[in-house]
């Protein structure tokens, strides 16, 4: 895994491995309607990290647009951490199934990325 300029505590936290994945993102705060244009850092099964220089207070609630030419990818999450010099760690909270399945084809498409081939 790539190891990135985030707060160590915060990586030391993460309970699931995330990969690296550079993404267009759209995160909307659910209670004021505030909406940034950021990009992802690292992706995982539960949860991810968005660059951008005005993150989301901790503990936000927020409706997440994740954007590649295969697809968008949509959940709701909450901001497990900010550090407003780097960016954001959001943990997923809602997600519908087929947003789960797509999650899941664009995880094992990272994953095959980084094997090495014979």
């Amino acid at each position: 895994m790539i190891q990135s300029n985030k707060p160590f505590q915060a990586a030391k936290q993460r309970s699931v491995r995330r990969c690296s994945l550079v993404a267009s993102a759209e995160v909307t705060e659910l209670g004021s309607g505030a909406k940034l244009s950021a990009r992802t850092a690292e992706l995982g099964l539960g949860g991810c990290y968005i660059d951008t220089l005005n993150p989301f207070p901790e503990g936000s609630q927020v409706q997440l647009r994740i954007l590649r030419d295969n697809g968008v990818f949509e959940t709701k999450a909450k901001v497990a951490y900010s550090d407003r010099k780097f960016g954001m760690g959001l943990a997923f909270t809602e997600m519908a199934p087929h947003q789960r399945a797509l999650l899941e084809v664009w995880l094992a498409e990272l994953v095959t990325q980084l094997m090495p081939t014979s």
